[in-house]
C-alpha cells in the first residue's frame, strides 16, 4: 500500500510558493503570484499576477476594477 501524504503538512513544511510562483521587482524585493476570478456571460474566468503579499494584491485588484484595459492579444511567448 502507497505512503498517504498530508497535503497539509507538506505545505506548512515549505518556506514559500515554488520558484515559478515567485519572482523579485527591480529592486530585489520578492514578488509572488496570486489569482483573481471573475464571471463572464455565465462562466468564471482567472488571471494570474504578481504582488508582494495579500494586501497588495487586495490593492491591485481594486486598481484593475477601475482601470484595468484591454492592451492586446497574445501570440506566443519565447523563453529567455
Amino acid at each position: 500500500m502507497p505512503d498517504v501524504i498530508s497535503l497539509e503538512a507538506e505545505r506548512d513544511r515549505r518556506t514559500g510558493p515554488d520558484a515559478e510562483f515567485r519572482t523579485v521587482d527591480q529592486f530585489g524585493r520578492p514578488m509572488f503570484t496570486f489569482l483573481a476570478d471573475f464571471e463572464h456571460d455565465g462562466s468564471t474566468f482567472s488571471i494570474r499576477f504578481f504582488a508582494y503579499d495579500f494586501d497588495d494584491a487586495e490593492r491591485r485588484i481594486a486598481s484593475m476594477r477601475g482601470g484595468l484595459t484591454l492592451a492586446g492579444q497574445i501570440y506566443s511567448e519565447i523563453d529567455g
